[in-house]
């Protein structure tokens, strides 16, 4: 998943598409110039609930995320759209949408990995 489709997903929560889904002229470059830098800055926290260990950064909308893509369509869209909604000094939508992103992070599940009894402490749970 790229930058650009947690931006267009956050655009739409916050309504700035059109009914093609294109983007809002008004908004287009204020948008487009801050979203890289927020984007990384949500993936640095998000891989961290994700226990994943970043490799890059976030420089255009063009660039792939590094955490899953479960995470960055479903989560990290309100994260966005709170940002521009507090920069649009929008306080009702920012506390909705960082009232989401924060509860949705909590959700996030860490991929399974085998344990080891190693002193056997669970032997008598079976």
């Amino acid at each position: 998943m790229t930058a650009r489709d947690v931006f267009e997903i956050g655009l739409a929560l916050i309504d700035e598409t059109e009914a093609d889904g294109s983007i809002s002229a008004e908004y287009s470059a204020s948008y487009t110039g801050r979203a890289p830098k927020i984007i990384d800055i949500l993936q640095r926290e998000l891989a961290g609930y994700e226990d994943v260990t970043l490799v890059g950064t976030i420089e255009s909308l063009d660039d792939t995320l590094e955490i899953s893509d479960d995470t960055a369509s479903r989560i990290m869209p309100y994260g966005l759209a709170a940002s521009f909604a507090l920069a649009d000094k929008n306080a009702d939508m920012h506390s909705d949408y960082s009232y989401m992103y924060r509860s949705l992070i909590k959700t996030i599940r860490m991929d399974e990995v085998d344990i080891s009894d190693e002193y056997e402490i669970l032997g008598g749970l079976q």
